[in-house]
């Protein structure tokens, strides 16, 4: 919002969206960092209050205003993505998280879900399509822009070599491609024809033959 307002020359605005954007960074760095997993998790905020004018649970009220929830989803790198994490944070992703195939690692990119959870699973879906598991372009691309952003040349590549195999298997195998893939196998699951945000690849691809790739803002 504080570019759009800079593009129409709207400075009032502009500095309260920007103000509005470092609110946001400081409650994601103080709340959904977990120093215990070394990731970054959403937290719950409908926490119900606690009634003072009931008896049950009034002598020990609540004094926490969100919970954490260790749960394993790939958002947890997107802080890498906006540029938030601090670089220790950081660090501990990549070492802890990116490589981990117990969790998220496979020969086709991130899986959408660690596969440690008992949620996981890849199957053909719609409305929602599935995101318990299987590998997305978008999970893959947003990933590996966070990479770069903080020096992590060597990953970034890998990934995006990832992907770029994953979608030119498909191209060449159905013409087309899918929505997500198979983490075992770089199979399509789901929805063929599929392009959206698979076309970031094209970043991927300018990226590895050394090309001006376009970046967000």
């Amino acid at each position: 919002m504080a570019y759009i307002c800079e593009k129409m020359k709207l400075s009032d605005k502009k500095a309260h969206y920007l103000k509005e954007a470092e609110d946001l960074k400081n409650a994601v760095l103080e709340h959904c960092w977990d120093e215990r997993m070394g990731f970054f998790f959403s937290v719950d905020l409908n926490l119900m209050p606690v009634d003072k004018n009931k008896w049950l649970h009034s002598g020990a009220p609540r004094h926490w205003d969100c919970l954490i929830q260790r749960i394993e989803v790939w958002t947890g790198f997107m802080a890498l993505w906006a540029g938030i994490a601090e670089k220790e944070q950081a660090d501990r992703i990549v070492k802890e998280h990116f490589y981990n195939e117990k969790t998220f690692s496979s020969s086709y990119g991130i899986r959408s879900l660690s596969k440690m959870e008992k949620m996981y699973l890849v199957r053909k879906s719609g409305n929602p399509s599935c995101w318990l598991g299987p590998i997305w372009g978008i999970t893959n691309y947003m990933v590996f822009n966070g990479l770069l952003k903080y020096g992590y040349e060597k990953e970034a590549k890998e990934l995006a070599e990832k992907t770029v195999v994953m979608f030119g298997k498909d191209i060449e195998n159905c013409g087309k491609m899918h929505e997500y893939y198979s983490p075992e196998t770089g199979e399509p699951v789901h929805n063929i024809g599929f392009q959206s945000w698979n076309l970031l690849v094209c970043n991927m691809i300018a990226y590895l033959d050394g090309n001006k790739r376009i970046e967000e803002f």
